[in-house]
């Protein structure tokens, strides 16, 4: 199976925690902390077999940050993007993108005369959930540094397009 990397926004350094989440592909939360700088942690939950499962916290654990829940629709909606903006070494926006509608998680302000150092956006161009192969990234014990994801492009139908062929082709 060929797997394509879409990402991240932000930094993948080997000094820190790299996480992988791959073959998670029904996602109904993400779970995100922050604080005044950016996003400190990062978590998903999953349905398997009809159960919600969460996976590791990815990043800060503390209790004081800010929290904002995700909720995917998981029958119908997927990722299919991801964007975010990068300052002083903080993921200071992030919004995921499904094929549903967009999800802004944190979006954070900058002092007055602040620029945003990178604005990265990553989309995916996938239709289906099983092109969704699951998220990675990278941590450290105070922040989340990275976050991208993985998908697999698929061929579409054979007989569809087959069958398109001989309908639109003149004798």
């Amino acid at each position: 199976m060929e797997r394509i990397r879409m990402g991240p926004v932000g930094l993948m350094q080997r000094c820190h925690f790299v996480w992988d989440e791959t073959g998670q592909n029904v996602i109904s939360h993400i779970n995100v902390s922050f604080s005044k700088k950016g996003v400190t942690s990062i978590q998903f939950g999953y349905v398997e077999n009809g159960a919600l499962v969460m996976s590791v916290t990815y990043g800060s654990s503390s209790a004081v940050c800010s929290r904002r829940i995700l909720r995917l629709k998981h029958e119908s909606e997927f990722v299919t993007g991801i964007s975010g903006e990068l300052y002083n070494g903080y993921i200071s926006s992030l919004t995921f993108h499904t094929n549903q509608r967009k999800h802004e998680a944190v979006h954070s302000t900058l002092e007055s005369g602040k620029e945003v150092s990178e604005k990265l956006e990553f989309h995916s161009g996938i239709f289906e959930r099983r092109e969704f192969l699951g998220f990675f990234g990278s941590s450290n014990r105070s922040q989340l540094i990275s976050i991208g994801f993985y998908v697999r492009l698929m061929l579409p139908n054979v007989m569809a397009i087959k069958q398109e062929n001989v309908s639109t082709s003149r004798p």
